[in-house]
């Protein structure tokens, strides 16, 4: 894998302007309430057309911004398999919204322990998210990278195909969760500019995630050589 790549691909494509203003411009649809599912939506379904042009061999991977509906068919499937796989993640804010106040409503006599007891539960919990999410994460990569082939929703819930591709993957899936973190730092970073920062961040986001994960689906796709087979001893009598 190559993250240099996933952060200068874009400007190799002759049309990269305008493909990344509509990303911008999704962007900021999908901060919208409700219509903002639907530019959430069409940016998943962006990353899952380039997974499909990454697969095909595409010299320009980034996609053009026509057939939007099925753009946007696409999105709201990873969209439902996200929401479903984040389950976990919300039930442990549902549970820390009820927990907290009744924590906060003890006599004062409680309150030190009311404090601690709200301390050693957010940390207990931030790590229990942390491994929950290091699992998670590589799920729905592979769950979407398999969608990209098949177009089945369903492709999202085969849990056990999906470990067996992570397991037998493992190098490659511990490389693309790094490069993934770092990309986020730098991202980060240009996010951290006022005004140009931002648009710069929310038009390379979505590319350099979508690279990076069909450079992952890449990996998958090679086939570890096997064992060359033991020839027949022959026995002369």
């Amino acid at each position: 894998m190559d993250i240099t790549r996933a952060f200068t691909f874009v400007f190799e494509d002759d049309d990269w302007v305008g493909k990344v203003v509509m990303i911008i411009v999704w962007a900021f649809i999908s901060i919208i309430p409700l219509v903002g599912l639907v530019g959430w939506a069409a940016l998943a379904g962006y990353v899952v057309q380039m997974l499909r042009n990454m697969r095909r061999g595409d010299e320009n991977p980034l996609p053009t911004w026509d057939n939007l509906g099925a753009k946007i068919t696409d999105g709201a499937n990873v969209l439902i398999a996200a929401f479903v796989y984040n389950l976990g993640n919300m039930l442990v804010a549902c549970g820390l919204v009820l927990l907290m106040p009744a924590m906060g409503m003890m006599d004062n006599g409680d309150a030190a322990f009311a404090s601690t007891a709200s301390l050693v539960i957010s940390c207990c919990l931030g790590i229990v998210l942390l491994i929950y999410n290091l699992v998670v994460w590589p799920l729905l990569a592979v769950g979407t990278i398999h969608y990209s082939q098949t177009g089945q929703i369903g492709s999202f819930f085969q849990l056990g195909h999906i470990y067996g591709t992570i397991n037998r993957n493992a190098s490659a899936t511990g490389q693309w969760i790094i490069f993934g973190i770092f990309a986020g730092f730098i991202l980060g970073l240009i996010n951290a500019i006022p005004c140009i920062g931002w648009l710069v961040g929310l038009g390379l986001t979505v590319p350099i995630n979508g690279h990076l994960l069909g450079q992952y689906a890449l990996r998958l796709q090679d086939k570890p050589k096997g064992k060359p087979k033991a020839r027949p001893v022959e026995v002369r009598r």
